[in-house]
C-alpha cells in the first residue's frame, strides 16, 4: 500500500448497496436516465421497469439468474473496464458483471450461481470460506500461466476482474465484528499474497497493476422490525406481476433505507403501466386518502425523506428533502436543484432552516458549498468525504434522473432493519449497508503491485475514478461515459 497509490477515504456509490455500487465502479460512471444521457442504468438491487405493462420487477438474486441481466440493464451509454481496454485478453473470476470479458469463470451461468449458493448455505464455513478464496485466486494463475487454454492465443489477460464474494456473505450473517470475518479478511489478503508471489515469478508483476477495494462499508441495527400492519391500515398493497396486479405501491427495498413505488394515475394509455405519482398523488394517495409525505415517518427509525418535482428532466430538476430532527418532532426541508449532463452535470444544495438535512452547515469545508451556487461532483467529494451523507447532493438526484428509481427513499437511524424485497421480508440479519452513512460509503482503496506505480496518499476519491486511473496505465483512452479522475 504504502508503495502505491492509497485512500482511506474512498467514497462509494448511493444506495451503498451491492449494486449499483459495483456497476458504478467497473463502469466509472453513475446511474441516470441511461435512454438519454451517458450514464449506467442500474438504480438498485431491486427496482420496477415502469415502461413495461403490467411492470417489471428486477431483483438481482443469483438463485434465479436475473443476476446476470445487469449486464444488459447497464445499457449502451457507458461500457465496462473490460470493454474499454480494447485489444488484448479478458478475464472476469466469480463476477456476475463480465460484459467484455473474453474467459468468465465458472463458465456457465448455472455454475456461477451455483458457487455463489453453495458459499452461502453449506455447513462449516471456514472450509467453505477458505475454498472459494482460494478458487479464485488461483483460477487467475492457471489463466495467466496457460492462456492458451483459455483464449485464443498466448497472451495473458490485460485486465482482469475477481470478486471474493466471501466477505459480503460472512458479514451479513455473522457482522463485521465476528472472528470467522476477520479471519476471512486476513485469509483473502493470504491469497491475495499467493496471487502477487505468481505474478513475480512468472515475470508479470511489474507491467501489473492491482487495485484493491470494498463496494461498500456496513452497520448494525438494533432489532429486527415488520411493516405489514403499517400498510394495511393504510390501504397500501405490494404489487406483484403474477399475483396482485391490483396492488397500488411497491416496496422494492427496504433494510435501514426504504426505496418506495407508488402507482401514478394511468395516463399513458396502458391498462396495467405504472405512470410516477405527482406530489398531489402523494400527499392524498389511495382510498384512504393517505398523506405519504408525512405518513412515512411514523415508521419507526424513520429520519430522512427524499424524492422528486413533477417536473424534472434528465437535465434539470429538483428533488425534495424532508429530515425529522432528533429533539422534537420538527420537520427540516431542503432540496437539491441539478442541471446538465456528463461532466456539465451540477447541483445546489439550499435548506429552509437553520439547520440543514446532512448537517454540512456545521462543517468549515462542507458550509462552504452552501452558497446558492451550482457546484461539480468532485467539489462535493472534496468538501464533504469525512462527514456523514457524503456526496449526497451530487449522488442523490442520479437515482431519481433514472425512469427505474423509486418515487420516495425514508432513510433510517440505523436502529432498526427491515430486510424487504419487493414487499417480502427475506432477510433477518441485523448487519447491513444499504444506510447514506460515512460508515456504509467510505471504503478503502489501495492501488499496487507494479513499482512503477507512483507512492501517493490521496485524501479522498470516488470509487467512479478507479477505472480511468487503470485506463491511463495501460495507455488507453476512458469511454465518453467515464466521469471519474484520474489519480495521478
Amino acid at each position: 500500500m504504502e508503495n502505491g497509490i492509497y485512500s482511506e477515504n474512498c467514497i462509494t456509490d448511493f444506495p451503498p448497496i451491492t449494486y449499483p455500487t459495483q456497476v458504478s465502479l467497473i463502469t466509472g460512471t453513475y446511474t441516470g436516465d441511461n435512454r438519454k444521457e451517458l450514464c449506467h442504468g442500474v438504480p438498485l438491487l431491486n427496482w420496477m421497469g415502469r415502461d413495461w405493462a403490467p411492470p417489471m420487477l428486477r431483483e438481482y438474486a443469483a438463485k434465479d439468474l436475473q443476476i446476470y441481466k445487469i449486464n444488459n440493464d447497464m445499457g449502451n451509454n457507458c461500457q465496462t473496464i473490460l470493454e474499454m481496454v480494447g485489444d488484448g485478453n479478458t478475464a472476469s473470476i466469480a463476477q456476475f458483471i463480465n460484459r467484455g470479458s473474453d474467459y468468465i469463470f465458472p463458465e456457465r451461468k448455472t455454475k456461477l450461481a451455483m458457487f455463489y449458493l453453495l458459499m452461502k448455505y453449506l455447513p462449516n464455513v471456514k472450509r467453505r470460506m477458505i475454498r472459494a478464496n482460494s478458487v479464485i485466486a488461483q483460477k487467475l494463475i492457471e489463466v495467466f500461466e496457460k492462456p492458451r487454454k483459455f483464449f485464443d492465443n498466448a497472451e495473458p489477460p490485460i485486465a482482469s476482474l475477481l470478486w471474493f464474494i466471501s466477505s459480503d456473505l460472512l458479514m451479513h450473517k455473522f457482522g463485521f465484528d465476528s472472528h470467522i470475518y476477520k479471519l476471512n479478511l486476513l485469509h483473502i489478503d493470504k491469497v491475495i499474497g499467493v496471487l502477487i508471489d505468481n505474478l513475480k515469478r512468472m515475470g508479470y508483476l511489474d507491467d501489473t497493476a492491482i487495485v484493491v477495494s470494498s463496494d461498500h462499508g456496513n452497520y448494525k441495527a438494533n432489532e429486527f422490525g415488520n411493516l405489514g400492519n403499517f400498510f394495511r391500515k393504510r390501504g397500501l398493497t405490494n404489487y406483484h406481476p403474477l399475483r396482485n396486479l391490483r396492488g397500488n405501491m411497491d416496496l422494492a427495498y427496504y433494510s435501514g433505507g426504504g426505496f418506495f413505488n407508488f402507482k401514478g394515475n394511468n395516463d399513458l394509455g396502458f391498462k396495467n403501466s405504472w405512470p410516477h405519482p405527482t406530489l398531489k398523488e402523494l400527499k392524498s394517495y389511495g382510498a384512504k386518502n393517505v398523506n405519504l409525505l408525512e405518513d412515512l415517518f411514523y415508521i419507526k427509525g424513520s429520519r430522512s425523506m427524499y424524492y422528486r418535482d413533477d417536473n424534472n428532466t434528465f437535465n434539470k430538476g429538483i428533488i425534495h428533502l424532508k429530515r425529522k430532527s432528533k429533539d422534537s418532532e420538527k420537520i427540516i426541508t431542503g432540496r437539491i436543484e441539478y442541471e446538465g449532463i456528463g461532466t456539465e452535470y451540477k447541483t445546489r444544495y439550499t435548506t429552509d432552516d437553520h439547520d440543514d438535512i446532512f448537517n454540512f452547515i456545521n462543517d468549515i469545508k462542507a458550509s462552504r458549498l452552501l452558497d446558492n451556487r451550482f457546484h461539480s461532483t468532485q467539489e462535493w467529494l472534496e468538501g464533504t468525504y469525512h462527514l456523514d451523507y457524503p456526496i449526497h447532493p451530487d449522488l442523490i438526484p442520479r437515482h431519481f434522473k433514472n425512469p427505474r428509481g423509486s418515487d420516495i427513499i425514508l432513510s433510517n437511524d440505523e436502529t432498526i432493519k427491515f430486510g424487504i424485497h419487493h414487499g417480502k421480508q427475506k432477510s433477518k440479519n441485523l448487519y447491513d449497508h444499504d444506510l447514506g452513512l460515512r460508515k456504509c460509503m467510505a471504503v478503502p482503496l489501495i492501488i499496487g503491485g507494479s513499482l512503477e506505480i507512483p507512492s501517493k496518499h490521496v485524501p479522498c476519491c470516488k470509487i467512479t475514478d478507479i477505472v480511468p486511473t487503470l485506463l491511463k496505465f495501460l495507455g488507453k483512452t476512458p469511454h465518453k461515459s467515464v466521469i471519474g479522475r484520474i489519480l495521478l
